[in-house]
């Protein structure tokens, strides 16, 4: 286990069939760190997401939470120690309003805190997101940025020590493409832990301090955007050379 990481992922495994869609990768990632995750189509990073948030469980390796073995567990056990996620396609309540959507995961939370307590941090949520103004809209009137930064919000109403992050800003219409590369550099300022999938390089590299790159379920590079992108082997496995 790496020393002082949050989330230490060591040699995960993740067969589906005769594919490895993860293949021995390790992945140690500190408090309050804010890395981009990329790699060409079909090189296993949902699925990396998937087993880091506990909707899979790998074949081979382990997944440490802080310290502890998550290997198993059940995706809402990952919730309840702090990891939140979203989704290629959000996975919204379309009937049901903005406000609606932040509350059902606290309210759902062994233990939460009391509705008027859980109201008041969506209020909060909200105005963050700049989505106050809509809060009795329905989820499923909302733009396709707007569906994300819901989404986004969603994750934070638990509270989470880590937001996994799968493709926000795909499909997403420039302007608000780059209001939720704001929201997330405030989220890391804050001091949130960060795993970013997306394939815009450019946000991606323009928002976070270190990259890794994976292809064929294997890691293939890790260190700055300037470093990796440079990379022989990045380069081949994005140009099939």
């Amino acid at each position: 286990m790496a020393s002082g990481a949050l989330v230490d992922a060591s040699g995960l495994v993740k067969r589906f069939g005769g594919i490895r869609a993860v293949d021995g990768l390790t992945l140690s990632v500190a408090p309050g760190e804010l890395i981009g995750l990329i790699g060409p189509n079909g090189s296993g990073k949902t699925t990396l997401i998937n087993l880091l948030s506990g909707a899979l469980s790998p074949d081979n390796g382990t997944i440490r939470l802080d310290g502890t073995r998550m290997n198993g567990k059940a995706a809402h056990v990952f919730a309840g120690q702090g990891v939140g996620r979203t989704f290629q396609i959000p996975r919204l309540f379309r009937r049901m309003t903005v406000l609606e959507n932040l509350l059902a995961p606290a309210l759902t939370r062994t233990g939460a805190r009391g509705r008027g307590a859980i109201e008041l941090r969506a209020a909060e949520v909200l105005a963050f997101l700049h989505l106050g103004a809509l809060a009795q809209n329905e989820a499923r009137a909302l733009s396709g940025g707007q569906q994300k930064l819901l989404e986004l919000g969603r994750a934070m109403m638990l509270e989470p020590r880590v937001l996994l992050l799968d493709e926000p800003f795909a499909g997403v219409h420039p302007k608000l493409l780059g209001e939720i590369v704001d929201r997330i550099k405030e989220l890391s300022r804050r001091g949130y832990t960060i795993i970013l999938v997306d394939h815009n390089l450019d946000a991606v590299g323009g928002l976070v301090g270190r990259l890794v790159v994976m292809a064929r379920g294997r890691g293939i590079a890790d260190g700055t955007p300037e470093d990796v992108l440079r990379s022989i082997d990045v380069i081949d496995a994005y140009t099939g050379a």
